[in-house]
């Protein structure tokens, strides 16, 4: 998918193409599924409150009501997963002999796909700050290159100081 997203130069080659972490889509998951537990405990318990003493009348009403709301909620909370491991996947950089490129999906129907020539780098750094990165090896990447534009930094991805080493390794072999 994301190289038939991007149509590569006469001659060149693919050296990695790196996607973001799967912890940040693991942390949106578990978000989500723990916004959903919290939804049933609530339904049920209304439920409940709904089948006890007077307002028991009011359990025919109250109770379907309470399982639409579930699933409802439970249909949005499904979609926003979606949303969020689309954007996870479409999301990708690729390191070519020639040039970086930046494949940022930004909602279903927009993607934003830009490069820079590997000449304009100047520095390349990268940086994991906390425990978690630290244990599960991600973080962010800095490019600084020879534009007037903001650095380009990739984010939350797997083994920053392997993909420093292979940008590097990538700017030796064209010297």
């Amino acid at each position: 998918m994301t190289n038939q997203a991007v149509a590569l130069a006469e001659g060149e080659n693919t050296v990695v193409v790196i996607r973001r972490h799967w912890y940040s889509l693991a942390v949106e998951g578990v978000l989500d599924v723990v916004i959903f537990l919290c939804l049933i405990g609530v339904i049920l318990f209304l439920d409940t409150v709904a089948l006890v003493g007077e307002n028991s009348k009011y359990a025919d009403t109250i109770v379907p009501l309470g399982f639409f709301a579930l699933g409802f909620f439970g249909l949005l909370l499904w979609m926003h997963f979606f949303a969020s491991w689309s954007d996870h996947w479409l999301d990708a950089w690729i390191i070519t002999d020639k040039r970086v490129i930046d494949i940022e999906q930004k909602g279903f129907f927009v993607r934003q796909v830009s490069s820079f020539p590997l000449d304009r780098i100047q520095d390349v750094t990268y940086n994991i700050a906390g425990i978690i990165p630290t244990w599960l090896h991600f973080g962010d990447v800095r490019i600084q290159t020879a534009s007037i534009s903001e650095d380009f930094i990739m984010r939350q991805v797997p083994f920053p100081q392997d993909v420093k080493e292979h940008l590097l390794a990538v700017l030796d072999a064209k010297k």
